[in-house]
């Protein structure tokens, strides 16, 4: 995360019950305008190099791609 061009965040922590209460997870707060835009930079270059998605899509990906989305979902959100 990105803020003001004045800090970033970096981590794996995300806002759920499961990374602060089970996962341990942590992220740092950087102050730093130099580090920030390193980061700003990292961010343009993966969006530089994604697509959007086209309606449809999914159900035509391979049977690899959907077990593996399968198995990501063991890690979504404890509610």
């Amino acid at each position: 995360m990105l803020i003001d061009d004045q800090a970033a965040t970096v981590g794996t922590a995300n806002f759920d019950n499961r990374s602060f209460r089970l996962n341990f997870e942590i992220t740092a707060v950087v102050l730093d305008q130099e580090f920030a835009a390193t980061i700003e930079q990292m961010f343009i270059d993966d969006f530089n190099n994604s697509r959007e998605m086209r309606q449809g899509e999914l159900p035509e990906k391979g049977l690899g791609f959907k077990l593996a989305v399968r198995l990501a979902r063991l890690s979504a959100p404890i509610q």
